[in-house]
């Protein structure tokens, strides 16, 4: 392509979400009132730039179910009328979410197939094609969560084209991942691959409002800049700059004051920009649609991480408040109880095993009252999944959000045991089964996978020494006694005791000082540790209260909000901090192993630390983790995994990484929660644009403090193995003591 006929072209893509998990429900700036002041005053300037000859194309995307197909339609119906013209006459395109808002990545097969079919079409009218003339193959997930083993399930759906953030500022999606792209890669469509499964989807890199402000706060100067770069390249080519934010983004309304507009456009409202850059010979604008249609990928990447747009570029966000786990743990429940309903179903009827990731397949063998019980359970789970209910929203959730949360959460659960009651009494026993109750999950352990011993030697400060003897030789772990950070410090334990029978026994407390009457304040845990010499593994149940604490240094607007007040002294928990590696090199490359809820083994590599100057990584959580979590330094590995019992999530166990000089200590933090700097980025330009979120973004702060006045009861079961990938007996047997303490 000519130089002179390369160019940039530009598209805003709005973010429509009304439920939010740091605002409520009500019609006014507390609620999602604010999402109907900003998204009616872009389609005013949309009008307006119209009026003046501009004719500028957009991209929305909605969750379906709370504001497609409730909120919108009852509170702002104008606002569906002005976008579904603007569609009608293909001025502009959407992009799919997904029905529930969902927290996709943690969702298993059929859940994920519900929720991305109905985005299109729902059986509560709420589906982008029930309510617009055109929908587009491009999905959008909702905090850009994505795990690999997704991408085929996408094709399946009719989704061509994956878009998620590619940014310089902490509100990314893999701009940690890889090496930094090259121009033409970063704003262009890409191949990308699963290294597990193999399956593949077009990506396309969007970038958000931190970028702009790494260019000196300002659209114009980035793509002038892009422009130069671009004409020092041997083959120009077009570039695409996705412009993606929430649609209640102040940023769309302007976040400088009118006067001072004219010297800083960008942050002055939508019109003020799109008429900072409209005039540059170089810019179009056109929908994402078209543009990827006209033009081809320009490169492939593999990234085997789960992605997310929190905190850490991962699930911290959502997977390390203490709300987090007990929702998940009715999310559970309630699955447990339709998976042995749905199974039933496909023994009793005949239907093949690959039935079970398709709703409708095995539920057309319900009665119609039955039938009528699924959809209303399947509806409420789903529901319950919503990111919202987990919240980006930090340290806390807001209160009225979390009451609904866990009130779907218990009705989740009543729906799909009286499923589970019908189904047994309409259908006769599968004849696998001998007694009433169908277990669908192995109890007890799975055959010995080891040959090794183990030992335990515990220590006055209550740390815990596990050597594993294996005949290709010795490895040794550290189990640290729990910390907190509570203020400025870390506190560790003390006065610890440590009795020996048939098991260990310790306990000891967190001294946290005095409150304001003088009372001692202290952390008191508990653990209880047991050898299983013939499975090679080790077994722990422990215990650890934390104290109520005077709240103090919360946000007064943002507890206002949230309708509650929080202790931000609260930064950190490890209430059993695992030492995997310590003194390793840091050319010896560290696996990350992991298991997926639909059933797909995948990993990836802790080498993050060559991508953004990073030597420091405070957290690390891109793995969901229904049972299961291994790292491996490519010959020998350590595995966790969590029994559901007792207190359970979709991604339990953040790492750390830190690099002193040549060698590298990696930890795992089981039921904590870590803090420490966000990442850097390989795309950062000045640095602008990451000071700027560190001190304005609303998900930038530690989960430590929802956890305060907290008890807290956990199983682990620890397992040293030989080896890169761990051994699928090891994994049957992690899989057991997981599913132990299932309900059903």
């Amino acid at each position: 392509m000519p130089r002179s006929e390369a160019r940039i072209f530009f598209c805003p893509r709005f973010h429509v979400n009304f439920y939010h998990s740091y605002r409520g429900d009500t019609a006014d700036e507390q609620g999602f009132g604010k999402d109907i002041r900003i998204i009616g005053s872009i389609l005013d300037d949309l009008d307006r730039l119209w009026d003046e000859g501009l004719a500028i194309h957009c991209a929305w995307d909605f969750d379906n179910v709370f504001s497609l197909g409730q909120m919108i339609p009852q509170h702002a119906p104008d606002i569906l009328k002005r976008i579904g013209k603007r569609v009608s006459e293909g001025l502009d395109e959407i992009h799919v979410m997904s029905w529930n808002n969902g927290l996709l990545s943690a969702h298993t097969t059929e859940e994920f197939n519900l929720a991305i079919g109905w985005a299109l079409k729902a059986p509560d009218g709420s589906g982008n094609l029930d309510v617009f003339s055109a929908c587009t193959s491009i999905v959008r997930p909702q905090e850009c969560m994505v795990t690999p083993s997704q991408l085929k399930l996408y094709r399946q759906l009719g989704i061509e084209t994956l878009s998620v953030y590619y940014s310089a500022i902490p509100f990314n999606g893999f701009g940690s991942f890889i090496p930094k792209l090259p121009l033409e890669k970063r704003y262009n469509p890409l191949l990308l691959e699963d290294p597990g499964t193999g399956g593949s989807l077009r990506l396309l890199p969007a970038i958000n409002q931190g970028d702009l402000a790494e260019y000196g706060m300002s659209a114009r100067r980035m793509l002038k800049s892009i422009h130069r770069q671009l004409a020092r390249t041997d083959t120009p080519t077009d570039l695409i700059v996705l412009l993606d934010m929430d649609a209640d983004d102040t940023f769309w309304n302007g976040m400088v004051p009118a006067p001072l507009g004219f010297a800083v456009p960008t942050f002055a409202g939508f019109h003020r920009m799109i008429k900072s850059i409209a005039n540059l010979p170089f810019v179009a604008f056109t929908k994402p649609s078209e543009y990827l249609a006209s033009h081809k990928n320009v490169g492939t990447i593999r990234i085997g991480q789960d992605m997310a747009d929190g905190a850490f570029d991962g699930f911290a966000s959502w997977a390390e408040k203490y709300e987090n786990l007990t929702l998940w743990a009715k999310i559970s429940q309630a699955r447990d109880y339709w998976d042995a309903a749905r199974q039933w179903v496909i023994e009793a009827k005949g239907l093949p095993a690959s039935a079970a990731e398709d709703f409708n397949q095995w539920s057309a063998a319900l009665p119609k009252e039955l039938h009528a019980l699924a959809i209303q359970a399947i509806f409420t789970r789903l529901r319950v999944l919503s990111t919202t209910h987990f919240g980006l929203s930090a340290p806390v959730m807001n209160v009225h959000r979390l009451a609904i949360a866990i009130e779907l959460g218990d009705t989740a659960i009543e729906q799909a045991k009286r499923l589970l009651d019908g189904v047994k009494v309409t259908f006769s026993p599968p004849s696998s089964v001998a007694s009433d109750v169908y277990m669908i999950n192995p109890q007890g352990l799975a055959a010995p996978w080891t040959s090794s011993s183990l030992t335990i030697d515990t220590q006055p400060d209550g740390r815990i020494v596990v050597d594993a003897n294996h005949p290709e030789g010795p490895m040794t772990i550290t189990v640290n006694g729990p910390w907190v950070q509570h203020g400025r410090h870390l506190q560790h334990s003390a006065g610890i005791r440590i009795c020996k029978s048939d098991t260990w026994c310790m306990n000891g407390i967190i001294p946290l000082g005095a409150d304001t009457n003088g009372n001692a304040q202290r952390v008191v845990w508990e653990r209880n540790l047991m050898l299983d010499q013939k499975n090679g593994a080790l077994s722990i149940d422990s215990t650890i209260a934390y104290p109520y604490t005077a709240h103090r240094g919360y946000g007064k607007i943002k507890a206002k909000r949230l309708q509650r007040t929080w202790d931000a002294r609260w930064k950190q928990l490890a209430p059993f901090e695992i030492v995997a590696f310590q003194d390793l090199s840091l050319a010896t490359k560290i696996t990350v192993w992991k298991q997926d809820f639909n059933g797909a083994i995948s990993s990836y590599r802790l080498d993050y630390y060559a991508w953004g100057s990073n030597q420091f990584l405070a957290s690390i959580n891109n793995h969901v983790t229904p049972c299961w979590l291994a790292l491996s330094d490519g010959t020998k590995g350590i595995l966790i995994a969590q029994n559901k019992k007792n207190l359970h999530g979709f991604a339990f166990c953040p790492l750390r990484q830190v690099i002193i000089g040549e060698t590298q200590r990696i930890t795992m933090n089981p039921f904590g929660t870590y803090w420490g700097p966000q990442y850097t980025y390989p795309c950062a330009v000045s640095g602008l644009g990451r000071t700027a979120a560190l001190l304005t973004a609303e998900h930038l702060f530690p989960s430590a403090p929802s956890w305060e006045g907290k008890t807290v009861d956990f199983s682990l079961m620890v397992a040293m193995y030989q080896g890169d990938c761990p051994p699928q007996a090891l994994l049957e047997q992690a899989e057991a003591f997981s599913r132990a303490g299932d309900p059903v």
